[in-house]
C-alpha cells in the first residue's frame, strides 16, 4: 500500500556502516594464543587464539560478522559458538559460556570503537566517559570527562577498549559546545606506564597504567592496509562476507530476520523464478532498499509500542528529513498489511509475534499465481495475491508475509522507474485493478514468483515487467 500522508521533517542518525566496514575489511590470522596479534594488527586480523585452522577460524568470523551486521544478541553468539566448537571438536580454554563472552564483546566493542573512531574526526575535541563496568577500574573513573583535541597523542594509547571487559567510549565535542557548555580543555592526564613480561617470548612491553597489555592502540581501519603485507607473510586468509540477496532487514519477531528471508530467497531462486529473484536482489541494492518487520502493536503511529521501537528503527534506517515514527507507523495500522511511500527507501510489513518464514513453502507461493489466473479465467478474480496465500494456502500468514514484502517493493520499484501509468490490461486480482500503484504491486510479486505463469496470463504483463526493472536498476544511481 502507498503513504501519501503529510510526514513532519525531523533529523535521524547516522548509519553505523563504518563498524561492519572496519570489521569485514580485516584477515582472517590463526594464532595459539592472545599476545600473538598485538596491539594495532588487530586493525587488520580476525583471530580466535587457540584457533588454529581455517575452517574453524572462518565459521567463528562468520558468526561475529553476523552479530555485527544484523545485531545478533551474546545468547544467539553463544549458541553459534557451541555448534561450532561441536562441529570442529575443538578444546578451548575457559567455560564455553566465558569464551564465548570475550570473543563477543572484544570483537563488537573494538569493531563499534573503530566506527567511532571514523565518525569522530568532524569534532575539534573528544571527551573520555567512562562506562558501566560491574568492577570499575580506578584511572578509567579518573579520565572520565577528560576533554583533549583530538590530535593529542594521549588517544593513541587511550582510546577504548582499554581493556578486557572495558566499556568506556569516546564522544564528540565542537567548539561552538565547549563554548556554549562553559567546558574547558583538559590538563593531559600523566600516568606513567609500566612493564609487562611476555613469558613466552621473553620480550617486555612498556604499557601505559589502566590499560591492558595490548590494547594500547586506537582502533582504526585505516591501518588495516598497512597491516597487510605484514599479516600476510603470517599466512593470513582473506575473509568474504557471505554473499546476501538482501543485506539488511530490521524485525522485531524472532521467525522474520535477514538470515530466514535470504533463505526464502535463495530456495526461490534454485526454482525457474533464479533470474527474477537476481533482479530483485540487484534492483534492492541498486537502491539500498531496506526493510521493517514490525507487530501490529508497533505500526500504531500513537502505540506505545512504536514509541519502545522508535531509536531501534531509526538507527537502522538512513538518515531521513521524516519523524522517525511516520517511516514505520501510521494511523491506519489496523487495516493494512505493509506499506511505502515515494519518498521513502524501505518498505515497512507488519507481521505477527508467531510468523517464522523457515515454514514458507516456496513451491506453494509459486502456485499462487497460475491459481490467481484460474481464478480469473472463472470470473470470480481474488481480491489479492496476499489473500489468496492467506486464504487457500498451507502456509498462511508465513507465505502472506513474503508476499506483502514483494508487493511494498512493487511500489518502491514502480517510484524508482519513474511511476509510469499502468498499461491498458486487466489484472490478475482485483486489487491491482484497483488504480496503476497497486496493478504494478500486485504483478511485481506475481513476476518474481512465477513469471512463466505471468507469461502464460498476459505475455505482455511480463515483458513489461522485464524492462520496467531493467529501467529501476539503472536509476540506481541517479537519485532526485
Amino acid at each position: 500500500m502507498p503513504r501519501t500522508s503529510t510526514l513532519r521533517p525531523q533529523y535521524g542518525s547516522l548509519p553505523f556502516a563504518e563498524q561492519i566496514t572496519f570489521f569485514r575489511g580485516k584477515l582472517n590470522l590463526s594464532s595459539e594464543r592472545w599476545a600473538d596479534v598485538w596491539q594495532s594488527a588487530h586493525n587488520g586480523a580476525f583471530s580466535v587464539a587457540g584457533a588454529m585452522k581455517d575452517d574453524l577460524l572462518n565459521d567463528f568470523r562468520r558468526a561475529v560478522d553476523a552479530a555485527i551486521a544484523d545485531g545478533k544478541s551474546l545468547n544467539w553468539f553463544r549458541r553459534e559458538f557451541d555448534a561450532i566448537v561441536a562441529k570442529h571438536g575443538w578444546q578451548h580454554t575457559g567455560s564455553a559460556a566465558w569464551r564465548s563472552k570475550v570473543i563477543f564483546d572484544t570483537n563488537m566493542r573494538q569493531s563499534y570503537n573503530a566506527g567511532r573512531y571514523e565518525q569522530l574526526q568532524q569534532f575539534d575535541y573528544w571527551r573520555y566517559a567512562h562506562g558501566d563496568s560491574r568492577y570499575p577500574r580506578e584511572l578509567h573513573l579518573k579520565w572520565h570527562d577528560t576533554i583533549l583535541p583530538k590530535t593529542d597523542p594521549w588517544w593513541a594509547t587511550h582510546f577504548p577498549q582499554n581493556g578486557w571487559g572495558c566499556k568506556c567510549r569516546v564522544y564528540g565535542v565542537s567548539q561552538h559546545e565547549l563554548e556554549r557548555r562553559g567546558l574547558s580543555v583538559s590538563q593531559r592526564p600523566e600516568d606513567g606506564s609500566r612493564e609487562w613480561l611476555d613469558k613466552v617470548t621473553g620480550e617486555v612491553h612498556k604499557v601505559p597504567k589502566g590499560i591492558d597489555p595490548g590494547f594500547d592502540y586506537t582502533p582504526q581501519r585505516e591501518v588495516n592496509l598497512a597491516k597487510v603485507q605484514q599479516l600476510a607473510k603470517q599466512k593470513a586468509v582473506v575473509y568474504h562476507a557471505p554473499e546476501r540477496l538482501v543485506p539488511s532487514a530490521f524485525s522485531t519477531v524472532n521467525g522474520v530476520n535477514v538470515d530466514s528471508l535470504n533463505q526464502v530467497l535463495t530456495a526461490m531462486a534454485d526454482t525457474k523464478s533464479a533470474p527474477q529473484v537476481a533482479k530483485l536482489a540487484e534492483f534492492i541494492k541498486a537502491h539500498d532498499i531496506k526493510s521493517v518487520f514490525v507487530k501490529q502493536a508497533e505500526m500504531g503511529l500513537y502505540n506505545k509500542g512504536a514509541k519502545a521501537i522508535e531509536q531501534a528503527v531509526k538507527g537502522y534506517l538512513k538518515p531521513s528529513h521524516y519523524h522517525a515514527r511516520y517511516l514505520y507507523a501510521l494511523r491506519g495500522y489496523k487495516t493494512t498489511r505493509g506499506f511505502t511511500s515515494k519518498g521513502f527507501d524501505h518498505v515497512v510489513v507488519k507481521v505477527g509475534a508467531t510468523i517464522k518464514l523457515a515454514k514458507v513453502d516456496i513451491n506453494e507461493l509459486r502456485q499462487l499465481v497460475p491459481l490467481a489466473h484460474e481464478f480469473q479465467k472463472r470470473g470470480k478474480s481474488e481480491f489479492s495475491m496476499s489473500h489468496i496465500v492467506r486464504t487457500y494456502g498451507e502456509a498462511k500468514d508465513h507465505g502472506g508475509t513474503i508476499v506483502t514484502w514483494l508487493h511494498e517493493l512493487g511500489h518502491q520499484l514502480h517510484y524508482k522507474a519513474g511511476g509510469p501509468n499502468a498499461p491498458d490490461i486487466a489484472g490478475l486480482t482485483r486489487y491491482g485493478g484497483s488504480n496503476s500503484a497497486e496493478w504494478h504491486a500486485e504483478h511485481f510479486a506475481a513476476w518474481v514468483l512465477n513469471r512463466d505463469a505471468l507469461a502464460a496470463f498476459n505475455a505482455d504483463i511480463a515483458d513489461y515487467f522485464d524492462n520496467l526493472v531493467a529501467q529501476a536498476i539503472a536509476n540506481g544511481g541517479h537519485r532526485e
